[in-house]
């Protein structure tokens, strides 16, 4: 077609000829692709020549972003140890199967009956199981099939493999057993199951402690995973890299495990025997705060700690939804001796006489004359002794438990004084023992601004106001050992994975309680509380033992259910050793008696003392009056016809009269 002007006449170029304006654009665009297309050859030529020229360095480029044979290498979990170096939780390697269901899938006829039979053969896995994951994870290279596999499983699986393959060779078989492998790992053992739970915690399948030493020495445990990695060299071959993991350190536990099992002994037997909500002592070196023993009737087996089937029936755990499950485990891993308060009762006279004596509110020579009850802000606060235990001494009322006495001690001494003692000892603060989940006490301990006169008088023998086992055993460590407070620990060395020491955990000495002078004191008036009044049944064959009883009737007043506690140390005058024992709502129609505590110390007591070489200590020509403050208490100075040291039990509540919240019988 003819190009034409306005007019309808074709143009013509310079030449005389006519031109047509689209055949001129089509010759350029023609040209344009010819020019492109000589430089997109260009361009192919060029990277195939450099390709070639540079193969080696390009695929190390690609092929180094993939990952070959790359792992984590785990580290193993510290030990712990108790204080002789036997292990009482440590890490075993075990393994576990990994599956590579891709390679498996890719030629399904060489691998995958192969694969499937053994696993069946050697474990006794479901086949279908076994193909049901291999089919679900087809394109994974890495399934963890199963864990904790031992080293003698992973054994005859091997062996059981050369045997496999024999026999595919010899039956000439187009068949191979293949993308099954075994990954190194560890796992928590405890030897010795239950023993020193409450202490010792528990790691979980995710690395961490949970409870005890585990949870709060968790830093030291843990170790560093390793890795290794593979990567293509400069000629394109396969390098391996290993980074080795580093373990974790060891930890030296105070416990010492056959303590712990002649405690844990006797309170399965009071349990299986007699029985109580709860039963729990706690062993300790007074000079040191170390801990030698803790334990509670509420045990679990570490190495299945969230078996529940112990304390609930199949029925009780069906109908319990997941957050019943969790407190139900939480309530059980509880740490009674550290975690739980309750109302000391008679124990705390002890402090009571201590601070009295360190203000100089008394000397030892004091008398007082008991009723049966005093009364207090229009209370009738009653003694143990309804009929009252008459003219009695300070070393008598502790001896007899006497709430009087008490009463007079503390009204002497001052609301001020007494509660700087409270603090002192340790009342109303953490230990800061080295195990987690210890209770706060701050707002269960009265104050001089908060308290009042009945305040004042129930808190002189222990009632309206809450402790916990490690405070008392603490404080008490302190009065008997001459006045030193020890923070309670239950670690005393950090090991590196060698074995060699990188920390020692000093005993801290916190504050200084009381004198030599009032030590002496409580330590003789404890001897003769066993030797003579309410603590006779915490007595222990050839041992001069010092200790005192207690008998706390719990909220609500009046329904009979009490706490029964002794507490003691051996030898009396220079105490070696402090045993702590409190059984909670004993399962006896007559709760109300502290012997049953005191039996308990005194059969704990009879094993553990030969077995740290403590020998006795009775000397029947002692002479008290060498102590401080022993003049006007020893037996010359006591006519024998004037006193009546019965070892009775608390006389029963009858709940007329009494101080809301203190009962009028609290005893020994």
């Amino acid at each position: 077609m003819k190009s034409q002007d306005k007019n309808g006449t074709n143009k013509k170029n310079k030449n005389g000829n006519t031109s047509n304006p689209l055949d001129i654009l089509q010759g350029r665009l023609i040209i344009i692709l010819i020019m492109i297309g000589i430089a997109f050859a260009a361009l192919f030529f060029n990277i195939l020549f450099l390709q070639r020229k540079k193969e080696v360095e390009y695929n190390q480029k690609i092929l180094s972003q993939q990952r070959y044979d790359s792992r984590d290498l785990p580290y193993k979990r510290g030990d712990i140890l108790d204080r002789n170096g036997t292990y009482i939780a440590t890490s075993e390697k075990v393994y576990n199967i990994i599956l590579d269901p891709k390679l498996i899938n890719t030629e399904q006829d060489k691998y995958l009956n192969a694969s499937v039979g053994i696993l069946k053969d050697v474990f006794g896995y479901s086949e279908e199981e076994i193909r049901g994951v291999i089919a679900d994870k087809s394109d994974s290279s890495y399934v963890k099939y199963k864990q904790n596999i031992t080293y003698d499983q992973k054994e005859a699986f091997e062996e059981k493999k050369k045997e496999y393959d024999k026999w595919y060779k010899d039956n000439k078989k187009d068949e191979k057993i293949g993308g099954i492998w075994f990954e190194e790992s560890y796992q928590r053992q405890y030897p010795y199951g239950s023993t020193a739970c409450n202490v010792l915690g528990f790691a979980g399948n995710d690395g961490d402690g949970y409870t005890g030493i585990e949870q709060s020495y968790n830093d030291e445990l843990v170790g560093i995973a390793g890795r290794e990695y593979g990567y293509l060299n400069d000629e394109s071959s396969l390098e391996r890299v290993i980074k080795n993991p580093t373990d974790g350190n060891k930890v030296v536990s105070t416990i010492d495990l056959n303590i712990q099992k002649i405690v844990e002994k006797h309170i399965s037997e009071w349990q299986s025997s007699v029985g109580s909500n709860m039963t729990a002592a706690i062993v300790m070196n007074p000079n040191n705060g170390e801990i030698l023993a803790m334990a509670t009737s509420r045990a679990f087996d570490l190495n299945n700690p969230r078996d529940l089937n112990n304390y609930y029936t199949a029925e009780q755990q069906a109908g319990m939804d997941d957050k019943a499950k969790v407190d139900a485990l939480n309530n059980i891993w509880r740490n009674y001796a550290v975690s739980d308060t309750y109302e000391p009762g008679s124990p705390s006279k002890v402090f009571t006489v201590a601070s009295a004596m360190e203000e100089g509110a008394i000397n030892g020579n004091e008398t007082y004359n008991c009723r049966g009850f005093e009364e207090i802000g229009g209370w009738k606060i009653r003694c143990a002794n309804r009929n009252g235990h008459g003219e009695i001494n300070v070393t008598e009322a502790l001896m007899e438990s006497c709430n009087v006495a008490m009463m007079d001690i503390s009204r002497a001494e001052g609301g001020q004084n007494f509660y700087k003692y409270q603090k002192v000892f340790g009342f109303g603060s953490k230990t800061a023992i080295d195990l987690p989940g210890e209770a706060d006490t701050s707002g269960l301990v009265h104050t001089a601004d908060n308290a009042g006169a009945t305040d004042l008088a129930t808190n002189s023998f222990g009632q309206n106001y809450n402790v916990t086992m490690v405070q008392v055993a603490a404080a008490y460590s302190s009065v008997v050992n001459g006045g030193a407070y020890y923070t309670p620990h239950v670690v005393k060395q950090i090991l590196n994975p060698n074995g060699s020491v990188i920390k020692n955990i000093e005993p801290e000495l916190v504050r200084e309680t009381v004198s030599a002078h009032t030590t002496a004191f409580i330590n003789e008036a404890l001897r003769r509380t066993v030797a003579e009044g309410t603590g006779s049944a915490a007595a222990v064959a050839g041992y001069d033992v010092g200790g005192k009883t207690g008998t706390a009737e719990k909220y609500p007043r009046g329904n009979g259910n009490y706490l029964v506690s002794f507490i003691g140390s051996v030898p009396a005058q220079s105490p070696e050793v402090v045993c702590y024992v409190l059984i909670d709502t004993p399962h006896l129609g007559d709760q109300a008696r502290s012997a049953y505590a005191s039996s308990l110390f005194s059969k704990i007591m009879t094993e553990v003392l030969p077995y740290m070489n403590i020998y006795s200590n009775v000397d029947e020509n002692i002479d008290v009056s060498s102590f401080p403050s022993a003049e006007g208490i020893t037996d010359s100075n006591t006519p024998a016809e004037s006193k009546s040291y019965s070892t009775e039990e608390v006389i029963p509540n009858d709940g007329k009269n009494d101080l809301p919240g203190a009962p009028a019988g609290e005893g020994e």
